[in-house]
């Protein structure tokens, strides 16, 4: 029989693994902050980008279809998060710029995160030319429920055109 020696006995020692744990442990601490920093932010531009796409689906349906087109927020939501149970868009085939029994729905988007607070005039209407409604700029704020002052602003324009910039005004939406 052949004698094995100890230098040629391949492991670690316990005393390794302890020193190899506690590392990974200090790292994840440190990371895990981080992460969670991450994940709200990614959820913050996620709500900004489906919302503006929905604006801009809203306004080429209106074309399209040469009826008005509304999108209005699902329920009611508090003030600032007027859109906190989703929003849907309806074709309002009465053309009274209200939804009713004869409107149909061509889309409805899940509420955002509770991570984030969407907030502004509901309903928003867009007529057969792509033109918004009543002729004003309307103004959307996307805002980290977290009371981060850092946000979006979406602006619909007369013409039906919806700008996207970054603002730091949330100052803590509610």
């Amino acid at each position: 029989m052949r004698s094995i020696s100890r230098s040629a006995v391949r492991g670690f020692t316990l005393v390794e693994l302890m020193v190899t744990v506690s590392v990974l442990a200090v790292v994840i601490a440190m990371a895990g902050p981080s992460m969670g920093e991450f994940s709200a932010n990614n959820q913050l531009v996620t709500t900004k980008s489906t919302f503006s796409s929905s604006v801009a689906l809203a306004r080429t349906e209106a074309a399209r279809r040469g009826q008005a087109v509304i999108v209005q927020a699902i329920g009611d939501g508090d003030a600032g998060n007027e859109f906190a149970a989703g929003w849907e868009l309806y074709v309002d085939a009465d053309g009274n710029g209200l939804v009713g029994a004869g409107d149909t729905l061509l889309r409805r988007f899940d509420a955002p995160s509770d991570r984030v607070h969407l907030g502004g005039t509901t309903p928003m209407s867009f007529l057969p030319t792509g033109y918004l409604a009543g002729g004003a700029t309307l103004d959307y704020k996307v805002c980290r429920a977290s009371g981060s002052t850092a946000g979006y602003t979406i602006s619909v324009t007369p013409s039906g055109m919806a700008d996207v910039r970054a603002s730091d005004d949330c100052g803590g939406a509610p």
